[in-house]
């Protein structure tokens, strides 16, 4: 078996997984995308409006006396711009003709236009650092020629860039729990739904083998209709070539029975008329007795292949006792046995042990396992039969005191045509196959044994009781 797919494009549940997750991982990694731009500006325009600020509060602190800048600086200013992260803050005031009024003079001066009481915002680098920077102009209320000068405050992006994040970590933590939650949900959605497909399969390979019994399709799912409407299609079609099938082997089997039947008298009849010659005799004796056999392989025969064909019966088998029919397969056999010498008996028949199944099959089981075990004995012995109940089954069980049959050979003689000695002339090795096919039928099973006596065979059978 091959090692199972974490994906696999035959499965309905692969294939409805990734149409549905599928959309949403592309739709959530677009989402991201946008939440990172979102988080960025988001970022920037907090840092400008503190920047902003920072700026204005300086500029109002610029007043002109006699033609000369005063200024202090304002606390409240560099406090605006405080934060965990420790960002350096600088800054820088420009005159109208660019002269350095106040501050860091490696803070290098806007070099573009700002329309008056406007500002600008740009990044650069300071002391080897990405700064952000605001140049706010302003006009000096006290200048009697209305001066303008810039104010420029750069902040390192320390906090910039952690408040960024933060808003993207947000955005990924809401993402992941959504894909958590579909993913469960889909989980025992999945299980729901297809859960009809799930019995719809368990029902089917619960049923028996060779079972023609249509679909029902009543409490079935609408999307299984075509599904079972062409399997019902398929056991009509199907039924209909096994009537064909069982028919022209009943056919074929009566004409055979009918034309061995034919031979058989034709034989008696050369027998009785013939002289007394004793090789004429031993030659007809021995196609009568090959005739015998073959209409015994003929039955076996048909046997298996009503076993094979399954039918399932309107009304269930009638209730039968295990003791009558062995019962009466002894009394069948009990001549046999004794033209061989052999002891044929039983040691116990309990009359509770009362099974569901057809009479023909146990009748059959039970002659070709006392059958096998009077014509498989090399010399003279015992057959013992005896049923029994055994918790919540019926035993049957046939010993012999024969030569048994080893133990590696054991699972073999259930194959059709094996036989433990190919060289005796009995038997067609299809007995013990019959035996077995009926016991898998009935639910019952068969193991073989060696007897408390050390020598032959013991098959056990244990067929399971009806519940009450």
């Amino acid at each position: 078996m091959s090692q199972s797919r974490v994906f696999d494009s035959r499965s309905l549940k692969s294939r409805l997984a990734a149409w549905a997750v599928f959309p949403a991982i592309v739709i959530m990694t677009f989402d991201l995308a946008v939440a990172y731009r979102s988080s960025e500006q988001i970022a920037t325009l907090v840092q400008q409006q503190l920047l902003h600020g920072a700026a204005a509060m300086i500029s109002e602190q610029l007043t002109v006396n006699e033609d000369e800048y005063v200024f202090s600086i304002p606390p409240a200013a560099f406090d605006l711009l405080k934060n965990r992260f420790k960002d350096r803050v600088s800054y820088a005031i420009h005159g109208p003709q660019g002269q350095l009024i106040a501050g860091d003079e490696q803070l290098p001066a806007f070099q573009g236009q700002i329309g008056q009481d406007g500002e600008k915002f740009f990044l650069t680098r300071l002391r080897g650092e990405a700064v952000r920077v605001v140049a706010y102009s302003y006009v000096i209320p006290s200048s009697p020629k209305d001066d303008v000068v810039v104010t420029q405050v750069a902040q390192t992006l320390r906090n910039h860039d952690e408040f960024r994040d933060d808003l993207l970590y947000s955005t990924i933590r809401r993402h992941l729990f959504l894909m958590a939650v579909t993913v469960v949900f889909l989980a025992v959605a999945f299980r729901w739904m297809l859960r009809p497909l799930v019995e719809f399969s368990n029902a089917l390979a619960a049923r028996q083998p060779g079972s023609l019994e249509k679909l029902d399709e009543k409490d079935a799912p609408s999307e299984l209709d075509p599904v079972i409407d062409a399997m019902n299609d398929y056991v009509r079609r199907l039924d209909h070539t096994l009537k064909s099938y069982e028919k022209f082997v009943a056919n074929t089997a009566h004409h055979l029975r009918n034309s061995f039947a034919i031979i058989a008298t034709q034989v008696n009849f050369a027998r009785r008329a013939a002289s007394s010659d004793p090789v004429q005799q031993e030659v007809l004796g021995a196609v009568q007795r090959t005739l015998g056999k073959c209409t015994r392989v003929i039955n076996q025969l048909l046997m298996l292949a009503s076993l094979d064909q399954p039918r399932k019966s309107s009304t269930p088998a009638e209730k039968t006792s295990l003791a009558a029919i062995a019962t009466s397969v002894i009394e069948e056999l009990a001549p046999l046995a004794q033209q061989k010498g052999i002891e044929l008996g039983v040691e116990a028949l309990d009359e509770n042990a009362v099974v569901r199944a057809p009479v023909r099959l146990l009748q059959e089981l039970l002659t070709n396992l006392v059958g096998n075990a009077i014509q498989h004995m090399k010399k003279t012995g015992q057959v013992t039969v005896s049923v029994s109940l055994e918790g919540a089954c019926a035993r049957l069980t046939v010993i012999d005191d024969g030569v048994g049959i080893p133990k590696e050979l054991r699972e073999k003689v259930f194959e059709r045509f094996f036989r433990v000695d190919e060289a005796s002339p009995d038997g067609s090795g299809l007995g013990m196959a019959i035996v077995k096919e009926i016991c898998d039928s009935l639910g019952a099973t068969i193991s073989l044994s060696t007897p408390a006596g050390g020598s032959g065979l013991e098959v056990e059978v244990l067929f399971p009781l009806e519940r009450q």
